[in-house]
């Protein structure tokens, strides 16, 4: 039983840093210090959003789509755990 559950903890642990093992190779390509840092943005929000329980290609599509309108003195309303409350209080009404 001790193995088990020695060997899920070490699963876990090799899918949490599968994605910066896999980056690892993309971030030779990214053609200047500029582009890693606009990748590692991207790698940012893509991680901010699953924390907050949001599908990042939905994420970015709802503010890409409200971006350009939004009042920009209200910006934080697009930030994704605003999105994320927004959404949950939005569902708990629709129930």
């Amino acid at each position: 039983v001790a193995r088990r559950v020695a060997r899920g903890r070490r699963v876990e642990a090799e899918r949490a840093i599968r994605a910066l093992v896999l980056g690892r190779r993309n971030y030779l390509f990214a053609g200047s210090d500029a582009g890693g840092e606009t990748a590692a943005r991207l790698y940012s929000l893509i991680g901010t959003c699953r924390l907050n329980g949001l599908d990042p290609h939905r994420y970015l599509h709802h503010v890409l789509e409200r971006i350009a309108m939004h009042p920009i003195n209200r910006i934080e309303e697009l930030l994704p755990w605003n999105v994320a409350l927004a959404n949950a209080a939005a569902s708990r009404l629709a129930a």
